[in-house]
């Protein structure tokens, strides 16, 4: 009698940590990998509102899978945040900044959350000579990316969400150890 109670109370339990476990599993909005059609349809519906599309980053990290669109039109450049759930695929605007040919770059991005940075390169200069785009954080977390002779946009991003929220981060051009231009944002 008292096994079988025990047995009873045992099976009662699991059943109610799987029914509690299936509850929030269903309803939590965990975020799905996009793919490449779904990213592309979405830069095809902004290339016809006149965006020129700069670059995109299908970060395909496990718990926060998103991708990241860097754009610019006319006055401004900005990027946007797809992520994509139960409920199905949702866009984000980032932050835009004005257009200002007369910087050598210019930066777009958040630092918190997963950091991340769009880059607009308008220096020929910094294209042709510099090997790669850089960006560092206060702890000497580095993310790079090769500059390609016909790319001005770049997108860098951590993958993660960091432990130590970033504060500052400081973008570099360099040609092998040789600083092109660096500057603080």
């Amino acid at each position: 009698m008292a096994s079988s109670r025990n047995l009873k109370l045992i099976l009662l339990s699991l059943l109610i940590i799987v029914g509690v476990s299936s509850y929030f599993l269903y309803n939590s909005n965990n975020y799905k990998m996009l793919s490449k059609r779904e990213i592309n349809d979405f830069i095809e519906d902004k290339r016809k509102s006149n965006l020129s599309i700069l670059k995109e980053d299908n970060i395909k990290s496990k718990p926060n899978p998103h991708a990241l669109i860097l754009y610019k039109d006319n006055t401004k450049l900005g990027t946007y945040i797809l992520t994509k759930s139960r409920q199905g695929i949702e866009e984000h605007k980032g932050i835009e900044v004005p257009i200002d040919k007369t910087l050598p770059i210019q930066v777009t991005g958040a630092l918190s959350g997963v950091p991340y940075l769009g880059i607009y390169i308008t220096n020929n200069k910094l294209i042709q000579e510099g090997k790669y785009i850089e960006m560092e954080f206060e702890d000497g977390t580095k993310v790079r990316k090769n500059i390609s002779l016909d790319q001005k946009g770049y997108i860098l991003s951590e993958k993660t969400p960091p432990e130590i929220p970033r504060e500052s981060v400081q973008v570099s051009v360099k040609k092998d150890s040789q600083v092109l231009y660096t500057n603080e944002y």
